[in-house]
């Protein structure tokens, strides 16, 4: 079964334009567990890695592999951020990103998170019953996407009337768009700064109860965040603070359609979902890869590796490790927690915003549950477009349909289950 990928380099988005494939990876996990890949930005390629193990140790050891200059592994075809433009939190090594973390970490307090759940519920709520009496829609743009967009407003401060305009400009700069020129994305990624530096010129004299406020007024050892450092969280948490939440909003639902069985487990007992979405996350797992470099020789899986060589670490394969995992192709919502890696696989780049990723898909998933009946997709399955992305497994678009939506039963907040 050997092969490269549509006979393409395994970086190049098209790879993915029918789903992450797993046969190929589960082929690699057996037979080639570490293996080398030619690409135009690294002169002697980049080292893949597709088992768990190998996935963790590299992840838990940031002083032997770097996220500098960033993790992201370009596809090739020239139309990449620079690298310049890169410089996030995910993008730093201890100590500068400890103390970078210990700064926005008081945005994501538990207490904090908490204080959302009612208006996350709001929102939840008010995305099902504008599309209710529809008995259909696009379930990415007008349920998946809307979630997280107005939840990150929420937390950051946002106004409403500017939230589609963050958006776009989100989409423009990370939204794997081919038609989107390098110049757009510059265009667009200075606009976001320009935007995060009013927020913060308001603030300055008028803190409100919002995470810029937060990080624009706290201090670690006497130390603020530079304008350029609260730019550069403002544009990243736009972005990475809506894609896992809603891609698996839709891959997840889809998953739960192609396996009715276990849709009917969490509509008979609700209080199974939290278990079931660390499920989804492990079975779907929407980010797909992320890059280290070895900042010195050393060895990874019995493998010699030289300082400065690249190494991309495939979540969904370590997701899908059948030493980790029984049956690993089974979507089984009532599995025991598991150490999946779909929120990173340790170390100190573990998801920031885990907490709050849970809490929204807890809910979301809640009501997708229990309030829609006859749920079904509404287009052929092989045709639903994907995003172009080397990066993020999802749909571009997921057509559904419904037979009736129930009225709104108030039930126990999640934090409370």
């Amino acid at each position: 079964m050997e092969k490269i990928m549509q006979n393409l380099p395994i970086h190049h988005p098209k790879n993915f334009q029918n789903g992450f494939d797993h046969d190929y990876f589960a082929y690699l996990r057996a037979n080639k567990p570490i293996f080398k890949q030619e690409h135009v930005s690294y002169p002697d390629g980049y080292w893949n890695l597709v088992r768990h193990k190998d996935v963790a140790y590299v992840s838990r050891h940031y002083q032997l592999f770097s996220s500098r200059p960033n993790p992201f592994l370009d596809t090739g075809e020239g139309n990449d951020m620079d690298e310049a433009e890169l410089e996030f939190l995910i993008s730093l090594d201890p100590p500068d990103h400890t103390k970078m973390r210990k700064l926005i970490n008081r945005g994501f307090t538990p207490r904090r998170i908490q204080d959302l759940e009612a208006r996350i519920q709001e929102i939840v709520d008010g995305l099902i019953d504008k599309v209710a009496e529809n008995k259909s829609c696009d379930m990415v743009s007008e349920i998946a996407v809307e979630l997280p967009l107005q939840v990150i407003a929420d937390l950051v401060g946002v106004p409403t009337e500017d939230r589609h305009y963050i958006f776009e400009l989100t989409e423009a700069t990370f939204g794997f768009d081919r038609t989107v020129s390098p110049e757009e994305r510059h265009k667009a990624a200075a606009e976001m700064y320009a935007y995060a530096d009013k927020m913060c010129e308001i603030r300055q004299d008028s803190p409100q109860n919002d995470l810029i406020s937060v990080i624009l007024h706290a201090e670690i050892d006497g130390e603020k965040l530079t304008q350029m450092q609260i730019d550069l969280f403002f544009m990243l948490l736009q972005n990475a603070g809506s894609e896992t939440t809603r891609n698996l909003i839709t891959s997840g639902t889809l998953a739960l359609l192609n396996h009715p069985d276990q849709m009917e487990i969490l509509q008979a007992d609700e209080t199974k979902i939290p278990q079931a979405i660390e499920e989804l996350l492990r079975y779907v797992t929407p980010v797909m890869q992320f890059k280290r470099i070895a900042t010195q020789d050393t060895t990874v899986a019995d493998v010699e590796i030289k300082a400065g060589e690249p190494i991309v670490m495939w979540y969904p394969s370590a997701n899908r490790d059948e030493t980790v995992f029984e049956n690993p192709n089974q979507l089984d919502v009532e599995r025991a927690p598991s150490l999946h890696v779909a929120f990173g696989a340790g170390g100190p780049h573990f998801c920031l915003g885990a907490s709050l990723a849970r809490l929204e898909l807890q809910i979301m998933f809640r009501e997708l549950l229990t309030r829609f009946k006859g749920l079904e997709l509404d287009a052929e399955q092989s045709k639903l477009p994907r995003v172009w992305s080397n990066l993020i497994d999802g749909l571009a678009k997921m057509p559904i349909r419904w037979d009736d939506i129930t009225e709104k039963v108030p039930v126990p907040a999640v934090s409370a289950a």
